[in-house]
C-alpha cells in the first residue's frame, strides 16, 4: 500500500496504476516527489508501476531548469536496470506542460515513456483504460 507524504494520490491495485493528483504550488521538493511519486513508490517497493498525475488543481509553479534536471538525476539514478514505465501527465496550462516537456526530454533515456496532454482519454488510451477509470 502506498502512502504519500503529501496527501494527494495513491495506488490503485485494480489498475496497478499511481494517481497522483497535487494541489497548489509545486516548489522544487514538492516536485520532486510528485513528479517521479519517488518516495510514495520506494515505500511500496513498487518502483515499475505506470503512473497518472493530474496536474489540474495546481496553481502554480516554482521550479526551474536545474530543479527539472535534478528531479531526472534523480530518478535516473532511482531506476538503474529497471524495465521501462508509462508517467502520464495531465496539465491545465502552457506554463505546466512546459515544465513538464522539460522533464520528458530530460528523462527520454532514463527508463520512462512520458506523456503529456491537455487531453484525459488522450492519456487514458495511453495507460490503456478509459477517461472514466482515471475519474474514480
Amino acid at each position: 500500500m502506498i502512502t504519500c507524504p503529501w496527501q494527494c494520490g495513491g495506488y490503485r491495485e485494480d489498475l496497478g496504476l499511481l494517481i497522483c493528483r497535487p494541489t497548489g504550488v509545486l516548489t522544487n521538493d514538492r516536485g520532486n516527489d510528485i513528479a517521479t511519486c519517488r518516495e510514495c513508490l520506494l515505500k511500496a517497493g513498487l518502483t515499475n508501476v505506470n503512473r497518472f498525475h493530474d496536474l489540474t488543481r495546481v496553481t502554480g509553479l516554482d521550479l526551474n531548469f536545474n530543479d527539472m534536471l535534478s528531479i531526472s538525476a534523480q530518478e535516473s539514478e532511482s531506476r538503474k536496470g529497471q524495465p521501462q514505465i508509462k508517467a502520464c501527465y495531465l496539465v491545465p496550462n502552457p506554463l505546466i506542460y512546459g515544465m513538464i516537456r522539460m522533464y520528458q526530454m530530460l528523462s527520454e533515456s532514463q527508463g520512462i515513456d512520458v506523456h503529456v496532454s491537455y487531453n484525459m482519454p488522450e492519456l487514458a488510451a495511453v495507460l490503456g483504460l478509459e477517461a472514466s477509470q482515471l475519474t474514480a
